[in-house]
């Protein structure tokens, strides 16, 4: 999945108190996650059912092939070891 990177300008100052009221309330919360959070339920609630259908598909084939890429990684990692295990061997 692309990620879309968002830049947006915001008073600093209320920046810093948020950072530290969420810190203050739970020290696992961060100001992106929070923003993460929101903006996933401004989609769930505005975006119609057949386009996050749509979307999802989308989702779903770019992970088949990011999982194929990583099995190529990884067999070839493999080989790789092999490879090198036999040349200390010997």
């Amino acid at each position: 999945m692309k990620k879309f990177q968002l830049k947006l300008e915001y008073n600093e100052e209320k920046i810093k108190a948020i950072k530290v009221s969420l810190k203050d309330k739970d020290k696992d919360k961060e100001l992106d996650e929070e923003i993460i959070k929101y903006l996933d339920g401004l989609y769930n609630k505005n975006v119609p059912k057949l386009l996050k259908k749509y979307i999802e598909q989308d989702f779903k084939e770019e992970d088949k092939k990011e999982d194929k890429k990583e099995e190529k990684v990884e067999e070839s990692n493999k080989e790789e070891e092999k490879i090198n295990g036999s040349f200390r061997n010997n």
